[in-house]
């Protein structure tokens, strides 16, 4: 359900654009999922400079254990598995717009 405020733009828009409410829709759903790629894709160069692959961050890990004072190789190897699974499923929504 979408808010009143909400309702008034979408409203105040199809009155002002040739375009329809699912069009709108459609065309904010895609913009908003491309902007958050753009930014976990950001996000996974910047490990990948740092640590080349997943891989590599993973064996990194094995190596070095998780220490009670850093979890600093830990967290950011959850934060690219979190980033390349979320990745993968707006890339499948955008696909299916």
């Amino acid at each position: 359900m979408l808010s009143v405020r909400t309702r008034q733009l979408l409203d105040q828009a199809v009155a002002v654009l040739p375009s329809s409410e699912e069009e709108i829709v459609t065309k904010g759903i895609a913009a908003e999922t491309s902007e958050r790629i753009v930014t976990l894709r950001q996000s996974t160069r910047r490990l990948q400079d740092k640590y080349d692959s997943v891989q590599q961050l993973e064996s990194r890990l094995k190596q070095a254990g998780v220490t009670p004072d850093d979890h600093m190789l830990y967290t950011e190897l959850l934060e690219w598995r979190a980033a390349n699974q979320e990745l993968s499923q707006l890339v499948k929504l955008l696909e299916s717009l």
